[in-house]
C-alpha cells in the first residue's frame, strides 16, 4: 500500500465516522506568533482546544508539519525528519477516550490489516480509564499494554511539571513491534525500551486540561481529542521496511539524488544521501508556503536546511534546485500548489546554493590560514570576524573544526556578537512598546455588533499593563472592547492595519490607534488623551473616514501592481507579502532579480492608466473552489476557508482579499512606485504612495529638484548656457514652477511630465554639469600640477647631491595626494637616477612619498626601508618596496622634519 493510499484511507474512515476533512493549514501558523513552524495537527485548531469559535466538532486532517528540535539526528536514524505528514483526528467537546481508542484500532487492525500481535499500546500512569479501555474492550492483553510517566505518556511531555501552557492532558500510544530480531535481546525489552524494536505510530491525546501559569491543571470547559500519526512511520510499517527513508515517500528523491552523483567523485553515504533528501522536502514545502531563505526567523531555518544539505553533499556546484522536481511531481497530487509553485521555489534553492558556494570559496581560505596559524583553538576574534565579515555560517565553523579537534573560544564570541547586536538595536528607530496579546482576551466577553456610526456603546474589557484591570487613565496606552461592537471597524489582517478612531464621553477622550482581532472579537490598541474610562462606561465610537480611505486607495493600488506586474514581468510573480496603511503601500512579490528603471516605469504607467480610466470594482463572496476556477489569485503562502471574498477591478484583476477597497480606481487619484529592493531570496518588495500623499510626495521631488537647479546651472556655466546644452530643460523647469505654485494640480497628468519631461531634463542637466565639473577640475590640476614641476625642475637644475646620490625633496602645502603621486613620478623620469622624497598636506593629513632609483636597489637602497624609518614622525604608516613607497599621517606639521630626517639616513650611508 502506498502512502497516497494509506492517507486516503485514513481520511475516508474518519469522514464515515462524521469527521470533517479540514485542509492542512501552512507550515507557517496563523495568529499563532508563539510557534515558529507548525509543529502538529493541532496547532490549527488551538482555538476550539480552549472552547471557542466551534463550528464543527469533529475534524480529520493530514497536516504538514516542520520541526528541527532533533536536526542533529536527521540522516543517522531510520525515522527523525524536519518536515513529515501527520495523519489526525480530532474531538472539540464531542467523544473521548473510548470512541478514540476503539477507532484507532479499528483502523489499524482493519483498514491497515496490522496484525493485533504486533500492536503494543502505552498509557500514561494514572490513566486507569484508558488502561481499562485497552484491556477490557479492545481486549489487548495486559502484556501488552505498558503505563509510563509524565514524560513519556502526557502531551506536552512532563507538561504538569514543566509546561508549556496551554492546553494538555494525558496521552495513549500504539507502538509497532518489528520483532526480536530488531531489538536488544532482552527478556524485559518493550515500548520504552530504546533499541529500536519498537516503533511510536500513533499517539492519542486526550486533552481535558489547561495548565496555568502557576503550574496547576484546569479542566477545559470541554474534553477533547488530539491524535497524530507520522504518515512516514505508518508507510515504514505497512510497506515492511524498517527505515522512513526505503518507503515511497523518499523513493523517487533519493533515486535522483543517487544520479546527482553517478560522474561524480563525491560518493555520499545513506545517512548523507538521507539528510539531503528530508532537507530539501523541508525547504520545498517551506518556500511553498511563503517562508524564503533570509538570515531570520524561518527564512533562517530554510537557509540552515539548504546549506546543511549542500554542504553534505560534498559537491562543488549548486545542485539540489535540480532535485525540486522529484519533490513536486510526487507531492502536487495532495498539494497541488507545489507544481503551480515549482520553478520559483527551485530558483530561490538555486540562488541560495550559489550564494553559499560563493561564500565557501571567500571565506574557506580564511578558515584555513587561522587554523594553520592557531594553536588549536580559534579566537572570539577569528570566529566573529569569518561570521560577521565572511558570511561563513556558525554551524559550518562549529562542524569543521570539530572535525579537526580545533578548540572554539565560543564565549568571547558570543560577547561580540552581543555588542553587534546591541549596536544594532540602538541604531533602530522601531518601537516595542505596544505588544498585542491576544489571549489575554479569550475570557473577555463576546459582544455583537452594529453598524451604526457613530456608534453608542459601553467599555466591557479594559487591558493595561500586560493585564486586564477596571479602569485606563489618561496617558496610558492599553486595548479595550466595547458592546456593541462597530462592524465597520477592520481588525487588522491581510496585510491590511486595523482602522483608527477615537472614543468620547464627556469629560473624556481615546485615540484608537489600531484594531485586532482576537477570537472574533474586534481588540482596539487605544490611548488615552483625556480624563479616565472604566469598564461599563458609556461611550460614542466614531471611525477615521479619511484614514479608511486613504487605507482603501492603497490597498486596492497592491491589486493594480501585481495585476501590472504579472503584465510585464510574467505570470510567475505572485504576491508573497504587504503592507497597506493610510499613508503608504508595500508590496513583495515573487520574482528573482532587480526591476530595471524601464520596467518600473512600465508598471508605472499601466496601473495610472488603469487609475484614469475609473473602473468599477465588484466584492463578492463565493466559494474558494469556484474563485479558484475563475482564475482569482490568492496570496501566497496562505490558507483560505471554504468561501472566500473575491476583488474584482474590471477584468483587470480579481484576487482572493477581505479588505477594504475603493469602489472605483479613480478614487485612488495617482500611484508613484517611489521604491524597489530585495527583502530575501527570490522576493522583491515596490513600495508607494497614492492620492495626496502621491501629491506630496511629486511636490517634494519637484523642489528638491529645483533647491539643486542653482547648483547645477552654476556649474554649467549659468542658466543661459545650460539651456543651450539641455534644450528642454527650460520646459521642465516652467513645469516645476507650475506645480511648485500653491494651487498647482498634481494629477496622472502631471506625474507623468514628472517622469517623462521634469526628471529626465534635471538628471541630463545634472550630467553635464558633472562633465562641467570634471573639466574645470581637470583644467585646475593641470595648472596645479604645471607649478609642481616647475618646482621640480628649479631642484633638478640645482643638482643637489648626497654622497655621490642624486637627491630631490620638497613639501608642497595643501595639495592632494593624486598630484603629488604625478609629480613624483615626474621627478623620477626626469632625474634619471637617485633618490626623489616628497611631502604633501591636505585637509589636515599628511602623505609622505619616495621614490629610489632602480640602480640604487641594486646598490641596498630601498624605498620602503627609507619611509619605514621616518613614518612615525608624521604620527602614520605606510607600505611600498623597494622602488616606491608611501605613507599616510595625522600630522602635517611633521613632514619637513620627516624630510630631514631621509636625509641624514642618507647622508650617514643607512639603506
Amino acid at each position: 500500500m502506498r502512502s497516497d493510499d494509506i492517507r486516503k484511507k485514513f481520511l475516508e474512515f474518519f469522514e464515515r465516522k462524521d469527521h470533517r476533512i479540514v485542509e492542512s493549514d501552512l507550515l507557517v501558523p496563523r495568529d499563532d506568533p508563539t510557534l515558529l513552524f507548525t509543529g502538529a495537527g493541532m496547532n490549527q485548531f488551538k482555538d476550539q482546544f480552549m472552547g471557542n469559535n466551534i463550528t464543527f466538532k469533529r475534524a480529520a486532517t493530514c497536516q504538514k508539519c516542520l520541526r528541527t528540535g532533533d536536526l542533529e539526528n536527521v540522516g543517522r536514524t531510520p525515522r527523525h525528519h524536519t518536515f513529515f505528514e501527520m495523519l489526525g483526528n480530532f474531538s472539540f467537546g464531542d467523544y473521548f477516550k473510548k470512541d478514540a481508542i476503539l477507532w484507532a484500532w479499528e483502523f489499524m487492525t482493519k483498514e491497515m490489516a496490522f496484525p493485533a500481535d504486533r500492536l503494543w499500546i502505552s498509557v500514561y500512569t494514572d490513566d486507569d480509564e484508558s488502561y481499562g479501555i485497552w484491556k477490557d474492550l479492545v481486549k489487548v492483553p495486559g502484556g501488552r499494554i505498558v503505563k509510563l510517566g509524565a514524560g513519556d505518556n502526557f502531551w506536552p511531555a512532563d507538561a504538569p511539571a514543566k509546561g508549556p501552557n496551554g492546553p494538555c492532558g494525558p496521552c495513549s500510544e500504539i507502538f509497532y513491534d518489528w520483532g526480536p530480531e530488531r531489538g536488544c535481546g532482552r527478556p524485559d525489552c518493550g515500548p520504552s525500551c530504546s533499541c529500536g524494536r519498537f516503533v511510536e505510530i500513533w499517539n492519542l491525546v486526550f486533552t481535558e486540561f489547561e495548565r496555568k501559569p502557576d503550574g496547576t491543571l484546569v479542566p477545559l470547559p470541554n474534553k477533547n481529542i488530539d491524535t497524530g500519526m507520522g504518515l512516514e512511520r505508518i508507510c515504514s510499517a505497512v510497506q515492511g521496511v524498517y527505515s522512513n527513508f526505503e518507503t515511497d515517500v523518499f523513493e523517487t528523491l533519493i533515486n535522483d539524488i543517487k544520479k546527482e552523483f553517478q560522474n561524480s567523485s563525491e560518493k555520499p553515504g545513506p545517512d548523507d544521501i538521507y539528510l539531503i533528501a528530508d532537507h530539501l522536502r523541508a525547504a520545498v514545502f517551506a518556500i511553498a508556503d511563503g517562508v524564503s531563505p533570509s538570515n531570520e526567523s524561518r527564512g533562517y531555518v530554510v537557509r540552515k536546511l539548504i546549506r546543511r544539505a549542500f554542504l553534505r553533499s560534498g559537491l562543488k556546484a549548486p545542485f539540489l534546485y535540480n532535485l525540486v522536481p522529484a519533490v513536486t511531481g510526487f507531492m502536487k497530487g495532495i498539494y497541488p500548489e507545489l507544481g503551480e509553485k515549482r520553478e520559483h521555489i527551485s530558483a530561490i534553492i538555486n540562488e541560495e546554493e550559489t550564494r553559499f558556494k560563493d561564500t565557501l570559496d571567500s571565506a574557506m581560505p580564511v578558515y584555513e590560514d587561522m587554523v594553520s596559524s592557531s594553536d588549536g583553538r580559534l579566537s572570539g576574534e577569528d570566529i566573529f570576524k569569518l561570521v560577521d565579515t565572511y558570511g561563513l555560517p556558525l554551524d559550518v565553523i562549529e562542524d569543521e573544526s570539530s572535525s579537526r579537534g580545533i578548540g572554539l573560544d565560543m564565549a568571547a564570541f558570543e560577547g561580540l556578537m552581543e555588542k553587534r547586536k546591541e549596536e544594532s538595536r540602538k541604531g533602530s528607530n522601531i518601537s516595542t512598546d505596544f505588544i498585542f496579546q491576544p489571549d489575554l482576551f479569550m475570557d473577555a466577553p463576546n459582544p455583537g455588533h452594529s453598524d451604526d456610526m457613530p456608534l453608542e456603546a459601553e467599555i466591557i474589557f479594559i487591558v493595561k499593563d500586560g493585564g486586564a484591570g477596571p479602569v485606563i487613565n489618561e496617558g496610558d496606552r492599553g486595548e479595550l472592547l466595547t458592546s456593541p461592537q462597530s462592524a465597520r471597524f477592520y481588525a487588522e489582517g491581510g496585510g491590511q492595519v486595523g482602522d483608527k478612531g477615537v472614543i468620547r464621553k464627556s469629560g473624556g477622550l481615546i485615540e484608537i490607534t489600531n484594531t485586532y482581532d482576537a477570537g472574533g472579537r474586534k481588540v482596539m490598541e487605544v490611548l488615552v488623551k483625556e480624563g479616565s474610562f472604566s469598564t461599563g462606561d458609556k461611550v460614542e465610537i466614531s471611525l477615521d473616514r479619511d484614514a479608511k480611505l486613504s487605507t482603501a486607495r492603497n490597498h486596492t493600488a497592491t491589486h493594480l501592481l501585481q495585476a501590472a506586474l504579472r503584465n510585464v514581468l510574467g505570470e510567475h510573480v505572485r504576491q508573497s507579502g504587504s503592507y497597506v496603511d493610510s499613508r503608504r503601500l508595500r508590496f513583495d512579490f515573487t520574482h528573482m532579480r532587480k526591476l530595471t528603471d524601464r520596467e518600473l516605469g512600465k508598471i508605472e504607467v499601466i496601473v495610472n492608466e488603469w487609475v484614469k480610466n475609473g473602473i468599477g470594482l465588484s466584492k463578492d463572496v463565493k466559494p474558494v473552489a469556484e474563485a479558484r476556477g475563475e482564475g482569482a489569485l490568492s496570496f501566497f503562502g496562505e490558507k483560505y476557508g471554504d468561501t472566500v471574498r473575491v476583488v474584482s477591478v474590471g477584468g483587470v484583476s480579481k484576487e482572493f482579499c477581505g479588505g477594504d477597497h475603493v469602489d472605483n480606481t479613480s478614487e485612488i487619484g495617482i500611484i508613484k512606485i517611489v521604491n524597489e529592493t530585495s527583502v530575501a531570496s527570490g522576493i522583491r518588495r515596490i513600495e508607494a504612495v497614492t492620492g495626496v500623499n502621491a501629491e506630496n510626495w511629486v511636490r517634494s521631488s519637484v523642489k528638491r529638484l529645483m533647491d539643486e537647479a542653482e547648483k547645477i546651472f552654476d556649474d554649467c556655466g549659468g542658466r543661459d548656457k545650460t539651456g543651450e546644452h539641455v534644450p528642454d530643460l527650460a520646459e521642465a523647469v516652467k513645469l516645476s514652477e507650475k506645480i511648485m505654485k500653491k494651487n498647482g494640480e498634481v494629477d496622472i497628468n502631471t506625474l507623468m511630465d514628472y517622469e517623462n519631461i521634469i526628471k529626465p531634463a534635471f538628471d541630463r542637466a545634472a550630467e553635464y554639469a558633472g562633465k562641467c565639473r570634471k573639466k574645470r577640475q581637470k583644467s585646475e590640476d593641470e595648472g596645479a600640477f604645471n607649478i609642481l614641476k616647475n618646482k621640480l625642475d628649479d631642484a633638478i637644475d640645482a643638482g643637489d647631491m648626497i654622497g655621490g646620490i642624486r637627491f630631490i625633496s620638497g613639501v608642497f602645502e595643501e595639495t592632494p595626494p593624486g598630484l603629488v603621486r604625478k609629480a613624483i613620478a615626474y621627478a623620477g623620469k626626469k632625474l634619471g637616477g637617485g633618490i626623489v622624497i616628497l611631502g604633501s598636506s591636505n585637509a589636515g593629513k599628511a602623505t609622505l612619498l619616495c621614490s629610489v632609483s632602480q640602480d640604487l636597489v641594486s646598490r641596498g637602497y630601498s624605498a620602503r626601508g627609507i619611509i619605514d624609518k621616518v613614518v612615525g614622525v608624521i604620527s602614520g604608516g605606510g607600505g611600498g618596496n623597494d622602488t616606491f613607497a608611501q605613507a599616510g599621517g595625522k600630522k602635517p606639521g611633521g613632514l619637513r622634519p620627516a624630510l630631514d630626517e631621509c636625509r641624514k639616513i642618507i647622508e650617514k650611508g643607512e639603506k
